[in-house]
């Protein structure tokens, strides 16, 4: 069913579903994320920033860490992976595709998007690789057999 259909037939439930629809949608655009906004309007849709974080699965095993991050319509000269003072930084960038098209419509995201996370102990930072392959971007982080001591003694002197 398309969607023009299924909005069509969802206003057909009753003598208020369209008012309804109209109230709750105004009421859900003060919300702190974003809600489609099914109302009927002669203006276009405008391009939205990215308002969404890439979706992300990190996995373990004896030997790694494996951190895979969605990053549709990108390419890996758009990504920048970092590594500073045990926090591994990944961010980039997704442009607006210019046209001479007039947008009626778009669900689609712009913009730039930064996801950051504190390696564990047993991360070896000189041991991390990166792939980008049909816009997953796949981080392996080797476990270190030795992880640096958390805790440091101070040793104390008489003055």
């Amino acid at each position: 069913m398309t969607e023009a259909k299924s909005l069509t037939s969802s206003r057909n439930l009753g003598p208020f579903s369209g008012d309804f629809d109209q109230m709750f949608n105004r009421m859900m655009r003060g919300w702190p994320f974003s809600w489609a906004d099914f109302a009927p309007s002669s203006e276009p849709r405008a391009l939205r920033a990215f308002d969404h974080m890439p979706k992300v699965e990190v996995k373990e095993n004896g030997k790694t860490y494996s951190v895979a991050v969605e990053l549709p319509g990108l390419d890996e000269k758009d990504v920048k992976v970092e590594i500073e003072n045990d926090v591994l930084t990944i961010s980039g960038e997704k442009k607006v595709e210019q046209t001479d098209d007039k947008t009626h419509y778009s669900e689609r995201s712009y913009g730039s998007f930064t996801r950051a996370f504190t390696l564990p102990a047993d991360a070896d930072r000189n041991g991390i690789t990166a792939q980008f392959a049909k816009g997953v971007l796949t981080l392996e982080i080797a476990k270190t057999a030795n992880p640096p001591a958390q805790v440091k003694q101070v040793a104390i002197k008489a003055a």
